[in-house]
């Protein structure tokens, strides 16, 4: 009984590099997209279409978060497509960076727990063979 437990063990343990590179892969690709989007930039603020004397939508603006004891901040950027384009690009990398950023933390606690269990998997061992 005892033999293919520690043989169940070995196979685990013969496994874990292969885990542990794709871990480290997905971390990597994980950084570098959200090095991209931050090189691209980064808008974080929110849609305001101004309408204009027939109701239609057709002034662009983007209204970013207040500071305290600062005005809020309306950028104009106007009636060119290609503007605005841009600044609804920027929100979206924003929006993507984001949910990168709670991925990668997420990854990193798992990487956390991962270190401790195999911790104390060392030390059991340890204790074990003493």
């Amino acid at each position: 009984m005892a033999k293919k437990e520690t043989e169940a063990l070995s196979k685990i343990v013969k496994k874990l590099p292969d885990f542990i590179e794709a871990l480290e892969d997905k971390i990597q690709i994980i950084t570098s997209r959200m090095a991209t989007l931050k090189k691209s930039g980064l808008i974080y603020a929110t849609e305001h279409w101004r309408r204009d004397n027939n109701g239609v939508p057709k002034y662009f603006y983007l209204l970013y978060p207040q500071q305290m004891g600062e005005k809020r901040k309306r950028e104009y950027i106007g009636t060119d497509p290609d503007k605005i384009h841009n600044a609804q690009e920027g929100r979206k990398r924003a929006i993507e960076y984001d949910g990168l950023s709670k991925e990668l933390d997420e990854l990193q606690r798992y990487v956390r727990q991962i270190h401790q269990a195999l911790a104390d998997a060392e030390c059991h061992l340890t204790m074990a063979i003493s």
